[in-house]
């Protein structure tokens, strides 16, 4: 079976699909996860296109390593394209086999794959109780919440003090019967992270995600040397090599993008280092539908999964209208329900241009001025 086109598909504010065709009329569905720069990703799959028009689409592993090693200019754009193409592959392997993507990498550990309920962008205490108590009554069993807004302008002992009293909210209202989550978007210096994250103690934290900018690994050993807290990091890593230092590092739990990784191929790489470091994993899901699925995939068959993201409430209805209407996924209970049909056993909607038009996502230099938490919603 030969590749013959490579097309790209953008959609919304965030989406940037991948169909490869084949000689054989199989085509499969990928997407590259890089949503800030995705006008940029397609000009790299252009250039991808053409070596790879004649190609076998069964050797997903040579391709993926020939495209990586041929282009070593590296960077999450090149990384995002190879990641988009190689999601693509294994779609259409399982269609050519007709078995789900699961199937073809061990099959499942788990039929249903949890995820969390997101809290983010919101301030006020009795808000942030109510969409607690909202997760808890439907049945999610996990929520993270990102504490950090508008508390830029604070001086630190308040706003860690605003931070604290926020988690503690989500805690009052969850008892024992939720896991918490804290997401930072690295928007603390190592020691704030460290003070924050000791003063969360009490309350029995899941995990305490991207506390700060992890391009020094030596303030990441630091971070994770001074605390109890399991730390997860890894969204914005684009080479499993930088898997293996944060896990040296301390990292307990890793947080791969099958979009923006390697596709498939490298996130399962990653899966089994951090087993070999009896870490957990945690896919970064901050996409779209196949981005949402394939990690749904990744997630039933790998040994060490903790918890899959799941988007906000605005993000999460517009990702549903891309999936063509009868293999639209289903979340019950906190858990999203594994699609049976071949390869990841979804399609997108034919009318994908007009339920979900692209746009240019929006951007300011100076965003806690310009609004935030505006900012903050178009990624709920």
């Amino acid at each position: 079976m030969k590749i013959t086109k490579i097309e790209t598909i953008l959609a919304g504010t965030r989406h940037l699909f991948v169909r490869v065709h084949t000689d054989e009329g199989i085509t499969g569905l990928g997407e590259s996860a890089l949503w800030g720069a995705r006008e940029g990703v397609i000009g790299t799959l252009r250039l991808l296109e053409q070596p790879l028009i004649g190609a076998d689409a069964s050797r997903m592993n040579f391709i993926n390593e020939q495209l990586y090693m041929k282009h070593q200019f590296k960077g999450m754009n090149i990384m995002s394209a190879i990641s988009a193409i190689d999601l693509a592959l294994w779609d259409i392997k399982g269609k050519a086999l007709g078995q789900p993507v699961y199937q073809l990498i061990g099959g499942k550990y788990r039929d249903r794959i949890r995820v969390w309920e997101p809290i983010m962008g919101h301030s006020d205490l009795g808000e942030i109780r109510e969409l607690a108590q909202k997760a808890k009554d439907e049945g999610y069993t996990a929520i993270r919440i990102t504490p950090t807004a508008g508390t830029h302008d604070m001086p630190t002992v308040k706003r860690l003090k605003t931070m604290y009293d926020r988690v503690a909210a989500v805690r009052e209202v969850a008892g024992d019967d939720i896991d918490i989550g804290i997401e930072i978007h690295r928007d603390l210096n190592p020691d704030d992270a460290v003070r924050f994250c000791n003063m969360l103690d009490g309350l029995d934290i899941m995990f305490f995600e991207d506390p700060h900018r992890s391009e020094n690994i030596e303030t990441m050993a630091y971070m994770c040397s001074k605390t109890t807290t399991p730390i997860a990091a890894g969204e914005r890593c684009i080479s499993i090599q930088e898997f293996e230092m944060l896990l040296n590092a301390g990292m307990r739990l890793v947080r791969p993008d099958i979009c923006t990784l390697q596709g498939l191929t490298g996130n399962l790489k990653v899966a089994a280092l951090a087993e070999a470091h009896h870490a957990g994993v945690i896919p970064h899901v901050p996409c779209g539908a196949v981005n949402m699925t394939a990690a749904a995939h990744y997630s039933a068959a790998i040994p060490n999964f903790t918890i899959m993201e799941k988007f906000g409430e605005k993000t999460f209805a517009e990702v549903m209208s891309e999936f063509r209407d009868d293999c639209r996924p289903v979340i019950k209970d906190g858990c999203l329900e594994l699609p049976e049909g071949p390869g990841w056993g979804i399609e997108l909607a034919e009318d994908l241009e007009e339920r979900v038009p692209y746009t240019v996502a929006p951007w300011s230099l100076d965003a806690r001025k310009a609004g935030l938490k505006e900012l903050l919603k178009t990624k709920e």
